[in-house]
């Protein structure tokens, strides 16, 4: 049942993005822009890739107390285009709970697919935006350790640089964001939300390029230091008055010509997020490079 709708959804969402005007690019180009892969939020870009593996580790709760635990997530995303600026992406992974108290719980998340269309790329001012819909399908996971509620969110994506400012050294500063409401199957049980996402990054590739060779060694070169902010906010009836909660996390992102890598701290942005430090760290791999002529092409169009 949930892989008969997965397939439908995706097919009618072809059909949606084949009958538009293609505007966009694929792989966050934007000019002299390219927009990374970043780790807690989306990036505005369609593309052939894969991040195997997510991997990121943080406290819940109190760990003072026997209530609290160490939650240990262990992820995929496999992004593939349909056309070149069309395509879905699915995420799924497994969890582990190291509990306080001693013993701990483990399984399957959640399958979530995401479908994605780059409706709108300006190259001269390097900003692009994308339109998408998120899906969770509730209860596919252990009920153990994952939310079995079933959500679908549709999502506004954007990623705009910074090359018009006239600081030569403020030009590599780019910012994306995504934000989305979250409507959940059965809101009488779950509350709607609101999900939104920033990311302020520095790019030394661009730098080099575009303003500056500084004669830095080939490895500061590729490196993107940047902040990401993943908030959400419960909405509707039942939400009964309930906090913001989310994360900030500082980190760097390397870029290699096929892969990527990016470390980041997790920090909560206050008490309700009912989380403690953590980090998460990611390989990224560009199908459309290592692949270009089989899985890293879109399945209609070319590359």
């Amino acid at each position: 049942m949930i892989r008969s709708t997965i397939i439908a959804t995706a097919l009618t969402g072809a059909a949606f993005a084949l009958l538009h005007g293609h505007t966009a690019r694929a792989h966050g180009i934007a000019g002299d822009r390219v927009f990374p892969a970043t780790l807690t939020i989306d990036d505005p870009a369609v593309g052939d890739e894969l991040s195997l593996p997510t991997i990121d580790s943080y406290t819940v709760g109190d760990t003072g107390t026997g209530n609290g635990y160490r939650q240990h997530d262990y992820g995929f995303e496999w992004d593939k285009t349909i056309t070149k600026d069309f395509g879905f992406a699915i995420d799924d992974g497994y969890t582990r709970e190291d509990l306080n108290a001693g013993g701990h719980l483990q399984g399957g998340q959640d399958l979530t697919l995401t479908l994605k269309w780059a409706n709108y790329v300006n190259p001269e001012h390097e900003f692009m935006t994308s339109l998408g819909v998120i899906r969770q399908f509730g209860e596919t996971g252990s009920s153990t350790v994952d939310n079995p509620a079933s959500s679908t969110q549709p999502t506004l994506y954007f990623g705009k640089g910074l090359g018009e400012l006239p600081i030569g050294y403020l030009r590599p500063l780019a910012i994306t964001g995504t934000t989305g409401y979250g409507f959940q199957d059965k809101p009488n049980l779950h509350p709607n939300f609101i999900n939104a996402g920033f990311s302020i990054q520095y790019s030394m590739p661009y730098l080099h390029s575009q303003v500056k060779d500084l004669g830095l060694p080939d490895f500061i070169n590729r490196m993107i230091p940047l902040v990401e902010g993943n908030l959400t906010q419960s909405v509707g009836p039942i939400a009964n008055g309930a906090q913001m909660s989310g994360t900030i996390s500082p980190g760097v992102l390397y870029e290699a010509d096929t892969w990527q890598v990016g470390a980041e701290a997790l920090l909560p942005v206050n008490k309700a997020t009912n989380q403690g430090g953590g980090f998460i760290v990611q390989f990224h791999f560009f199908l459309d490079d290592i692949l270009p002529d089989s899985l890293g092409a879109p399945l209609f169009g070319g590359n």
